[in-house]
């Protein structure tokens, strides 16, 4: 994934995130998931405290979807996915996270538009994960 040139866009809107989810590849499938450490880390910040059980719900779709556990799932929506993961963790995406109080709040807008768009099939994937959570039970 190539992060968007700065000089073209200088805010994070839905074309932002548009954009970036158009240039997500199979290899930053691969990636999203290799920094889980990274992303862990950065949802430990108090500013994600109200979206760290999304975030990791994500990351588990992402991971039962790679391992073929889960039914397909439209590219678009795995794509935005990895396209927010990989923004989340890039220290030095529009706005720098060592910035106090404004580092995060990119991050946190382009996640709040991809879960909007993301959120039908987050939402069935969260449901059979507890159906299947159920049946291993039993």
């Amino acid at each position: 994934m190539k992060i968007l040139d700065k000089k073209k866009k200088k805010k994070v809107d839905k074309n932002y995130v548009k954009d970036g989810i158009k240039s997500v590849s199979e290899t930053d499938f691969k990636v999203a998931l290799d920094k889980k450490d990274q992303l862990f880390a950065k949802i430990n910040h108090p500013d994600w405290k109200k979206y760290k059980d999304k975030i990791i719900l994500m990351f588990q779709f992402l991971k039962d979807v790679k391992q073929k556990n889960y039914p397909e799932t439209p590219w678009k929506t795995l794509a935005a996915m990895i396209f927010t993961i990989l923004y989340i963790i890039n220290p030095l995406d529009l706005i720098p996270d060592f910035i106090p109080f404004v580092g995060y709040l990119d991050d946190l807008t382009v996640f709040g538009f991809v879960l909007k768009l993301i959120n039908k099939d987050l939402t069935s994937y969260e449901e059979w994960k507890i159906e299947q959570e159920s049946i291993e039970e039993q």
